[in-house]
């Protein structure tokens, strides 16, 4: 979950490097599943973006989850090296 909120928090600073595509074609959509903002209650923020960088976020979400599946919980098995798991 903190994998998938930090990479949310970093697509919504950077320009998803996707292809121009007619407005129409691709709506913006708007949901309350983004960063927290902590002040007297912890609530979620409405975070907007296009339905292509939507997408794109949960693209890169499935791929480091599955890398951090895959290495379990050795760091030093980032890249396929490093001891084998025990």
């Amino acid at each position: 979950m903190l994998v998938f909120l930090s990479l949310l928090a970093a697509a919504a600073q950077a320009p998803a490097a996707t292809p121009p595509i007619e407005a129409d074609k691709d709506p913006i959509i708007c949901t309350g599943r983004g960063a927290t903002e902590v002040g007297t209650h912890i609530r979620p923020k409405k975070v907007c973006m296009r339905k292509s960088d939507w997408d794109y976020v949960e693209k890169q979400t499935r791929t480091q989850l599955q890398s951090i599946n895959q290495r379990g919980n050795n760091p030093g098995m980032a890249d396929g090296h490093g001891p084998a798991p025990q």
